[in-house]
């Protein structure tokens, strides 16, 4: 159980930004949901954890060098998750050729992210 008496999932979530503010709030988040909340602070970082650890689910900034560090993840293992998160909707068709199952907007509700992370993968078109 979460610390607020949520059932903690088990899935292997990876926290991926260059704004630690954001990327430790949303660990604060998460870890009520999910067993294992790890996080990088750069892409590069990133794709070493992704490798060594196999999280379940990425969650990345394509600002914090997310595009080439995605296709990298996903290139590395397939089946992991991957959800870009930005301020911006410019980077929807980038995510697309990087292979991401997700994208969604920072500062939206949590359900709508926990219901991202739940989703069977399905690449973005």
């Amino acid at each position: 159980m979460g610390s607020r008496g949520r059932p903690v999932e088990a899935h292997q979530i990876l926290i991926v930004d260059d704004d630690v503010v954001f990327r430790e709030g949303l660990q604060m988040v998460l870890s009520e949901y999910y067993a294992a909340v790890m996080t990088s602070g750069s892409g590069s970082e990133a794709v070493a954890l992704a490798e060594a650890l196999a999280p379940d689910v990425v969650l990345i900034d394509p600002d914090a060098g997310g595009l080439e560090s995605a296709r990298r993840i996903k290139g590395q293992r397939p089946a992991t998750r991957l959800i870009l998160l930005s301020v911006y909707d410019r980077y929807l068709a980038a995510a697309a050729d990087a292979g991401a199952d997700g994208y969604l907007l920072k500062g939206g509700p949590v359900e709508e992210l926990l219901a991202a992370i739940r989703r069977p993968a399905q690449p973005l078109e």
